[in-house]
């Protein structure tokens, strides 16, 4: 028997040597601080208003025993406005998904990942990835090549879960707070499909 294909990985394509280049301090930083802040916005959304800035404050002191005070205290407050920005609400109501897995056959590809936050609407389905680095692209078109294909492919697997649905995607970077929609021509010009 064939062996089934190897699942395709949205966020591993391996077209952008850039993002696998040896990292030097400041991109060691860089990653620790996305990844922090990654976190902040995935346990952030579900606790209650008043209490948020007091348990962001406490998770954050657990992970990052050595980082400032100050620097801390500037993370959570970041968090907490992207969290609370009323353009994105949505993205972090309770009845959006955070660290959703997705898996599905496109073509002849199996695609599988897991999407920052997904939004399953009866109309449309809102994917977005977050970015926490400090480098925001001015718009849609200055989006790495790399991220196009990445949210492509988690358009590609939505449109086979949900077919008849339409699917925007984009990319939230934090450092601004910036939301990045991606067009559906750059979508359709990097599908697996």
């Amino acid at each position: 028997e064939s062996r089934p294909p190897r699942p395709l990985a949205p966020s591993s394509g391996g077209e952008d040597d850039a993002l696998s280049a040896p990292p030097d301090p400041a991109m060691r930083a860089a990653a620790e601080r996305g990844r922090l802040l990654h976190g902040l916005f995935e346990h952030l959304p579900d606790a209650p208003v008043e209490r948020r800035h007091e348990l962001g404050s406490a998770w954050l002191a657990r992970r990052a025993p050595d980082m400032d005070a100050d620097r801390r205290a500037e993370m959570v407050a970041q968090a907490l406005r992207v969290i609370s920005d009323p353009r994105w609400t949505a993205l972090f109501a309770p009845d959006a998904l955070a660290e959703a897995p997705i898996a599905a056959v496109v073509g002849e590809t199996v695609i599988a990942g897991t999407v920052d936050r997904l939004l399953i609407g009866a109309d449309e389905i809102l994917v977005v990835d977050f970015k926490t680095g400090a480098h925001v692209p001015p718009d849609a078109a200055a989006v790495p090549i790399a991220y196009q294909r990445q949210m492509a492919r988690y358009v590609a697997a939505l449109g086979s879960i949900f077919p008849g649905r339409p699917v925007r995607a984009g990319l939230l970077y934090s450092y601004g707070p910036t939301l990045i929609e991606l067009s559906a021509e750059q979508l359709a010009a990097n599908s697996p499909a």
